[in-house]
């Protein structure tokens, strides 16, 4: 089955989120698509992932979904989001995601994140505020 790991970052959890999980999942391609703009028509399954600022998953994975939605429909599809506060991970999802995308989807979950102004420098941890463990059963969610 082929893979597709589809994100936007800002700050780089998205990005760093993006290369654990492709490391978990077989026959997987990564794009960041700030960078280049994927045929989904070749893929079987999709994984959206976007970071979240003040309540909305960055812009250009929301266009996406609003671009795509009808296509997206007929795949395989998980979320993820990297939210630095936990407690608005449940609203972030239900504002930001179609009903009809929710239902649909095997797993939407939230890798944590930390705020732009704190991102890690060059050089340091940069899955600092990363959950991996939230990686791992995410994948094993889409691997099933």
């Amino acid at each position: 089955m082929a893979v597709l790991v589809l994100y936007a970052t800002k700050s780089g959890a998205t990005e760093q989120c993006a290369k654990v999980l492709s490391a978990e999942l077989s026959d997987c391609t990564l794009c960041n698509i700030a960078v280049d703009k994927p045929d989904i028509e070749s893929f079987d399954q999709i994984i959206l992932g976007a970071g979240v600022r003040d309540g909305k998953i960055y812009k250009p994975i929301r266009d996406f979904i609003k671009k795509n939605q009808t296509e997206l429909l007929k795949k395989s599809m998980g979320y993820y989001i990297c939210n630095e506060k936990p407690k608005k991970t449940e609203e972030i999802i239900e504002d930001n995601i179609p009903v009809d995308l929710k239902k649909a989807a095997i797993c939407i979950e939230s890798f944590g994140g930390y705020k732009a102004y704190a991102a890690p420098k060059e050089g340091t941890d940069q899955l600092k505020g990363i959950f991996i463990d939230r990686i791992k059963v995410f994948s094993k969610s889409l691997n099933k």
